[in-house]
Order: structure tokens, then C-alpha cells, then sequence
């Protein structure tokens, strides 16, 4: 058996066998190929009317390129596409792309790797570029291959095809290219073979000039040769620019495949710009806050308050009283970082009307992460020591710059932060604790008294209300 390409099928042996096909495996899809009207129709749900057969849809399939797995002499199986393909659910950024539109092997053959191989072949042929795919939730066998190829989900359409059938999307980035490759995509061959051309010539006047002795040939061999190893050295300049152009755009596609738009290295300038603009929601997490401690981040916070009214904000904290923070930080005493955010935001919350929570876990978070509406800026917290600072903040190191939700990544983060903040069972009492502060201020207490202060204006989520218990340890540090 063999899997061949062709631009477009036109042997009416190999015809007549897909339209077989088509009808033999016509009610293994949902909704079946005989109510569908082509191989990209968007309307998928429950069809009715009468159905004749998938001519409609073969009609489609007449007109596209497809890989055929050809066994003495009969097509067992096809795989359909569509280059340059471009659709609403698919973003610009990834368009225009290689899109599969179907993909049936003979019942009889199944299980011999004919889909994967179907796969192996588009790769190699098409896999510099982005390569797109779409089944219904239910279709197992598929996306288990899916998955196994290392395509990701790249966005769902709940109940597309009937009560609990979705349709799902799935993207599988550029492969690793080869130099020819990479030529032919970035259109150096011409560039390559003029190259070539130019040497040639600069050789030939080369040759001339040193077989002449003086005269006008002689001084135009030299003009020529210089000439052209001028042109040369720029066209080669241009061609190995372009080739790492092709690198970088690699990488570049590498990381928007998993959602992510950009490294950053400077976390709270990047925050301050984006945080006034919120409009939305704001999420915050940390063992000290210490970003959020800075006046400029706190103006950013407030004005993002003022300016829209009922903005939801999130604060997920390891307080230093819990054994979590300790066992991280030490006795660090970062108290005065969370006075000073939390009455800024309980402020806002009773001036504004800002829908504020503040919730407190005794369980360890990795991830240094802020929300602002639908991005996330997010980052690792590592046990580094700094010579000059002691242990390292997560502002010191890259954050991830993830802005796509139908990415799984972005699926991750959000699952992550929402996972500890649903397991915890302390929270801040907002207008309690506002009250104390502008009752008896906080400037001159202790680390002990405002960890005290804090303690007992938390109240416990979803059970009877009891405060917090401080940690014994940290009891008998003090």
C-alpha cells in the first residue's frame, strides 16, 4: 500500500472509490456527510429533510487536493485539505493555513496506521506552516491520533452538532524545517541561484583579467569583477537575513501556539500600563505583595477602580502568619505590603462600589500571576538567592504574557488560580477591616499588631465563622 499527493483527483477509478467510501462510512459522522452541503460548512447542527447520499459533499471533495492510500490498485482511504484556507474561528495571526477537511480509511483497514501515516505525509509536505483540523467530541479514535501528533485544542464550540456534541478546532504548529525548506518558503531560491550566477561571472572577469596584459579589457574585467563581487556580498547579506528571519518567525509561532504573546522582564511597568485600562476584572496573587506595596502600582489599582464601577477584584495571598509563607519566606515581616493594598482596595470597594474579595490559602502557589481582564502576566516563583536582596521576588525574573482563552495554556492558568481560590476558607471582612484602620490607624503597630490586625478581620468561607489560627511556629518566633 502507498500514500500518494495529488493537486486534485482526477482518475475516475480512484473517483468512483472515495465516492464509495463517502457513502460506506457516511453515518460514522456527526451530522452525517449526506446532510452536509461541503467540507467546511459552519451550520453542523441536527439536519433533517431527505438525504440521497454525500454528493454534495464529494462535489467538495472533487475540487481539493488529498493524500489516497492506494492498495492494489483501490483507494482505502483519503485525506482531504484545503491550502490557504481562512474562517471566523480561526485568528489572522494563523491564517492563512493547511486546513484537513476530511479524513476516512476502510473500515477493513483500520488500525494500520493509515491515518497517522496520512498525517506523517501532510508534515512533511506542508509543515512549515500551520496545519488546522476540526471533529466533534465524541470522535475518540481521531482525536486520541490528534493528540498523539501533538495537536492542541485550540477553541470549542459547545453543543455545535446537538446536546452534548461539541465541535473542536485543533492546530498543530510548524514543524522544524529544513533549509530547502525554509528557501522555499521565504522565496531564496532565486536568490540562491543568482547567487550562483554572480560567482560564475566574477570567476569568468577574474579569469579574463588575469590573461590580460593592460588595454581596455584588462580595466573592464576589473570594473566587472568588483561590481559583481559587490552585488554578491549584498545579495548574500540579504539571503542570510532572511534565513534567520525564518528562525526567529519559528519561535515566534512556537510560543502563540501555546497562547503566549510575549516574554516580559519588567512585570510592573508592563502591570501599570495595563491595569488603568481594566475594564472588566482584575486578579492578584502573592506571599508579599511587595509589587503591590509600590505607590505607582497602588495609583494604577485605584484608578482602575474609579473608573469603572463595579470592577471585580480577586486577591489570593499566602499570609505571613500561615506555615505555607514561613516555610518560603521565613519571619520576613511583610505586613505593612498588605495594610497598605488592602486599604486602597477596601477603599475603593466603599467608594466605588469595586466588587472586592480577598482570600487567604494556606496552600503554596508557584505562579506569581496577574489577571487583567482576559490576559494573564504570570511567572514562576523560584528559591534563588540574590546577593544583595536575599531571596529573589517574582518580579526579577520573565513573566508570560498569555492573552488567547481559547489556548490550553490560558485554560491552565486559569484552572490553577481558581483551583486554590475555591480551596480556600479564609477571607478578609472588608468593611471591618477598613473600619479598624480609620479607626485607630496603623502607623505606629508593630509587625505583631498588624498581623493581628489582619488576623482578626478574616472570616471563614462557606461554614461558622472562626478566625484563622496562627501558625505555632510563628508564635514561638515571637
Amino acid at each position: 500500500m502507498k500514500i500518494k499527493y495529488f493537486e486534485r483527483v482526477t482518475k475516475e477509478a480512484y473517483l468512483a472509490d472515495i465516492m464509495e467510501l463517502l457513502s460506506l462510512c457516511d453515518q460514522e459522522f456527526i451530522p452525517p456527510l449526506s446532510a452536509r452541503s461541503s467540507t467546511i460548512q459552519s451550520n453542523l447542527g441536527p439536519q433533517g429533510g431527505k438525504r440521497e447520499g454525500p454528493v454534495a459533499y464529494f462535489e467538495n471533495i472533487q475540487h481539493q487536493p488529498a493524500f489516497l492510500a492506494v492498495d492494489d490498485g483501490r483507494v482505502v482511504g483519503f485525506m482531504s485539505l484545503k491550502k490557504n484556507y481562512v474562517c471566523e474561528e480561526i485568528p489572522p495571526s494563523h491564517s492563512p493555513n493547511v486546513y484537513v477537511t476530511t479524513v476516512i480509511v476502510h473500515p477493513h483497514y483500520r488500525r494500520h496506521g493509515i491515518t497517522n501515516g496520512f498525517y506523517h505525509h501532510l508534515f512533511k509536505k506542508f509543515g512549515w506552516g500551520n496545519v488546522f483540523t476540526r471533529t466533534w467530541s465524541t470522535n475518540l479514535s481521531h482525536i486520541r491520533i490528534l493528540s498523539s501528533l501533538k495537536f492542541y485544542e485550540h477553541c470549542r464550540l459547545e453543543d455545535d452538532r446537538g446536546p452534548g456534541i461539541d465541535t473542536i478546532y485543533y492546530y498543530h504548529g510548524p514543524v522544524a524545517k529544513k533549509s530547502r525548506q525554509v528557501m522555499k518558503q521565504y522565496r531564496l531560491t532565486g536568490n540562491f541561484l543568482f547567487l550562483l550566477l554572480l560567482v560564475v561571472l566574477t570567476a569568468a572577469f577574474v579569469t579574463a583579467w588575469s590573461l590580460t596584459d593592460g588595454g581596455v579589457l584588462h580595466e573592464l574585467s576589473i570594473a566587472f569583477a568588483t561590481s559583481l563581487i559587490a552585488s554578491a556580498l549584498c545579495l548574500l547579506s540579504d539571503t542570510l537575513l532572511k534565513y534567520k528571519e525564518s528562525q526567529n518567525d519559528e519561535y515566534i509561532n512556537n510560543l502563540k501556539s501555546f497562547g503566549i504573546e510575549n516574554l516580559r522582564f519588567h512585570k510592573d511597568e508592563l502591570l501599570e500600563l495595563l491595569i488603568p485600562k481594566c475594564r472588566n476584572e482584575i486578579w492578584i496573587t502573592g506571599y508579599r505583595l511587595i509589587m503591590t506595596g509600590k505607590k505607582s502600582f497602588r495609583r494604577a489599582l485605584c484608578q482602575a477602580c474609579a473608573e469603572t464601577k463595579g470592577l471585580r477584584v480577586r486577591v489570593l495571598a499566602v499570609p505571613p502568619w500561615s506555615r505555607t509563607y514561613q516555610l518560603v519566606y521565613g519571619t520576613e515581616d511583610v505586613s505593612d505590603n498588605y495594610i497598605k493594598i488592602f486599604s486602597d482596595l477596601c477603599s475603593c470597594a466603599e467608594n466605588y462600589g469595586t466588587n472586592l474579595e480577598i482570600r487567604f490559602t494556606e496552600k503554596p502557589i508557584f505562579n506569581d500571576t496577574y489577571k487583567i481582564d482576559d490576559r494573564f502576566i504570570t511567572g514562576p516563583y523560584l528559591h534563588c538567592l540574590d546577593k544583595n536582596n536575599g531571596r529573589i521576588t517574582a518580579k526579577d525574573f520573565f513573566s508570560l504574557d498569555i492573552n488567547d482563552p481559547q489556548k490550553e495554556l490560558y485554560g491552565l492558568i486559569y484552572k490553577d488560580y481558581m483551583t486554590v481560590w475555591e480551596e480556600s476558607r479564609a477571607r478578609l471582612n472588608n468593611a471591618r477591616f477598613l473600619s479598624r484602620v480609620q479607626a485607630r490607624g496603623t502607623s505606629d503597630l508593630t509587625a505583631e499588631e498588624k498581623c493581628e490586625l489582619l488576623i482578626r478581620c478574616c472570616e471563614t468561607i462557606g461554614g461558622k465563622e472562626k478566625q484563622p489560627e496562627r501558625d505555632a511556629s510563628l508564635a514561638a518566633a515571637d
